[in-house]
């Protein structure tokens, strides 16, 4: 199993699936705040149809997410996000598939920023250089794609995943297939503007050229501008938009 299987969201089948999903959604966006109390059994039971037994397993699910707490006598607390679970594949594209606040795109940027120039530096010092295939691979797709956003955006994001598989670590390559959620859910939001589709081009072929090269400062450097860039687009589009 790769490193990223096991990032794999909460199945949404079934009655206890749709509950998990749309009551975690409902706490993650705010529309139910931290400190009120879920629906009761009894309510979820007649609004969704479902049984006594599917309320009871959704809620252990949200529990185990950190966003609620069950107290006999009390009911199942909304927790703040403090407790939750933030690098949780669920709680992290339920924050950020809707309209992520400009905070939390910045703290998602920040942690781009870390993790991301010091992988492409170890993806250009790498002995393997067999994996440097995906990353060429990955650019191509995206070449050919930049006028199909959705397409772009997977190659995209296949692009970064391969230079962070390439650098060998797996715990990096398990980080990043658990941001990688949270980056899937922001660009289907942002990443619909063509133009800065084909700009990002260059940037990402120097990023590939540099590990080719195995000049792992520039690697690190150039990717930097890659990310950084990237949350700038971001901001400027955010601003543009409520003008």
């Amino acid at each position: 199993m790769e490193p990223r299987d096991r990032a794999a969201p909460y199945h949404s089948e079934g009655l206890h699936g749709r509950l998990v999903h749309q009551l975690g959604r409902e706490i993650v966006t705010g529309r139910l705040p931290a400190g009120g109390s879920l629906p009761t059994e009894e309510q979820l039971v007649r609004s969704f149809g479902s049984s006594r037994s599917a309320v009871r397993e959704a809620t252990k699910v949200l529990v185990a997410k950190g966003l609620v707490l069950s107290r006999r006598k009390v009911g199942t607390i909304v927790q703040p996000e403090s407790a939750w679970n933030l690098l949780d594949p669920d709680v992290l594209a339920w924050r950020y598939e809707d309209e992520p606040s400009s905070l939390h795109l910045d703290h998602l940027a920040q942690m781009r920023v870390v993790i991301e120039p010091e992988a492409a530096r170890m993806a250009a010092r790498a002995r393997k250089r067999s994996a440097a295939r995906a990353i060429r691979e990955s650019y191509h797709r995206m070449e050919e794609t930049v006028h199909d956003s959705d397409e772009f955006i997977l190659h995209d994001l296949a692009f970064h995943r391969a230079v962070i598989e390439a650098g060998g670590n797996q715990l990096l390559v398990h980080l990043h297939a658990v941001l990688e959620v949270a980056l899937a859910a922001a660009r289907q939001v942002h990443t619909r503007n063509v133009r800065r589709n084909r700009r990002s081009l260059p940037a990402h072929k120097a990023v590939l050229e540099a590990i080719l090269a195995r000049d792992g400062d520039a690697a690190a450097d150039l990717m930097r501008q890659v990310v950084t860039n990237a949350h700038h687009d971001i901001r400027r589009e955010r601003r543009a938009a409520t003008k």
